[in-house]
């Protein structure tokens, strides 16, 4: 996904996970004038990674400025540490790991404003199985008879807690699909979804020429889960030839930041679609 400059939307990068998930995403957000985003997540068993910019004017062609004199600490309500400058406008923890069933908070203070946030682990869901079917009749949806992949995932869901899903299907680290498919236990958006004896079963059609495939489930809170569910929103009506007003995704930063704060736990599963 690699569009910018759209309607008044400016371009930020999702952080990632600067160990194992090396994933760069490109996503638009509305902001006339430059603005302060806070693109913060902690994984399960990792330390927490913070990208800080500022977002430059529509009219021009630069990328974002990067914030490199911020002062950052998370907590985890036992212990908290600071986050040091590794370049590029990046922040890194050095010992409090991401731990399921665990509540983070961070401070971020830089020109004198002070923006925190939170964000809660929950336990990590279990992947139980992975499949495919493949297509190639022609039909409205595919007058050229295109490949097209159905991708099937079966996870499970704790009945005793209300629960939020987002599901990514990457290859070699980048999103396959333009959008975030989201899922709680009573609603999909993208895909389609079962619930039967506490195990989620999810489907979504690609077209994909084939390959390997990742399919990641991610266990989030309600916030992260809003926050994605408004950019697949934008995303979406990107796609449209009248779209709605433009508007920013809600951050759960305080004091105007844009982005987001994440702490979150995947499982995955690799498939080969041949």
């Amino acid at each position: 996904m690699k569009s910018r400059n759209i309607i008044i939307l400016i371009s930020i990068t999702i952080l990632s996970v600067l160990t194992s998930c090396e994933e760069v995403i490109d996503i638009d957000l509305n902001y006339a004038n430059p603005a302060f985003v806070v693109e913060a997540v902690i994984y399960k068993d990792s330390v927490c990674n913070v990208r800080l910019t500022r977002t430059t004017s529509f009219f021009t062609q630069e990328e974002p400025d990067v914030i490199d004199n911020a002062f950052i600490t998370i907590s985890d309500g036992t212990s908290s540490e600071e986050l040091h400058y590794s370049g590029n406008g990046y922040y890194t923890g050095n010992n409090i790991l991401g731990t399921e069933d665990s509540n983070y908070e961070i401070e971020i203070i830089h020109d004198g404003i002070t923006h925190t946030g939170e964000a809660y682990m929950p336990e990590k869901t279990d992947i139980i199985s992975v499949s495919y079917d493949k297509f190639e009749t022609q039909s409205t949806l595919n007058p050229l008879g295109e490949t097209v992949f159905t991708i099937n995932c079966e996870f499970n869901d704790n009945p005793d807690t209300d629960n939020f899903y987002m599901i990514k299907y990457l290859e070699n680290g980048e999103m396959i699909e333009s959008n975030y498919f989201m899922l709680t236990e009573y609603d999909a958006i993208g895909g389609t979804f079962s619930i039967e004896d506490n195990i989620i079963s999810f489907s979504e059609s690609i077209f994909y020429e084939g390959g390997e495939v990742e399919v990641q489930v991610f266990s989030i809170d309600e916030p992260v889960y809003q926050y994605f569910m408004q950019l697949n929103d934008i995303l979406f009506w990107k796609r449209r030839i009248m779209p709605p007003t433009p508007y920013n995704p809600s951050s759960n930063i305080s004091n105007g930041a844009l982005g987001y704060f994440a702490a979150w736990a995947y499982d995955s599963a690799v498939l080969v679609l041949e």
